[in-house]
């Protein structure tokens, strides 16, 4: 029997240039400014951008409920992707299904814009992959007026 396996795959092109949005996924202050779906907001992050560094990311939803968000990077390869891993712990029972696993692939597709290629796998669920696309869907519309 062949086993389908939900993931996410979303292609994103976002206008500034490549080592920009690199930093949007790195760079504390700049996550705090897209990283979190809807109305929820990220109140606190770290992160150790190194193969084998952590990171956390703290927020609230829209009732004030919080949520977790750790990981660490797995592989890295500056300005052009990241691999890491996600943990989610919060309000939303649908997310809190253990680890799952994160890729950020950029390229440059002229001087001023970026795609974005983010693929979530380990995802255990039509269900879940749904949520999360839609997630990440929101979190990319942030991301652009994070970057100017």
């Amino acid at each position: 029997m062949i086993q389908i396996v939900p993931v996410v795959v979303l292609k994103h092109v976002v206008r500034a240039p490549q080592p920009d949005v690199f930093r949007a996924w790195t760079d504390p202050l700049l996550i705090m400014r897209w990283l979190a779906p809807g109305t929820s907001v990220v109140e606190h992050v770290e992160t150790d951008p190194r193969v084998g560094g952590a990171f956390l990311l703290r927020g609230r939803d829209a009732s004030g409920a919080p949520h977790t968000v750790t990981g660490h990077y797995e592989d890295i390869r500056r300005g052009h992707h990241l691999h890491q891993t996600w943990i989610y712990d919060g309000p939303n029972p649908l997310l809190r299904v253990g680890e799952t696993v994160v890729h950020v692939d950029l390229l440059s597709v002229g001087d001023r814009a970026t795609e974005i290629t983010l693929t979530h796998r380990r995802i255990v669920s039509a269900d879940v992959r749904n949520a999360y696309r839609a997630d990440w869907r929101s979190c990319f519309g942030k991301l652009q007026a994070a970057l100017g």
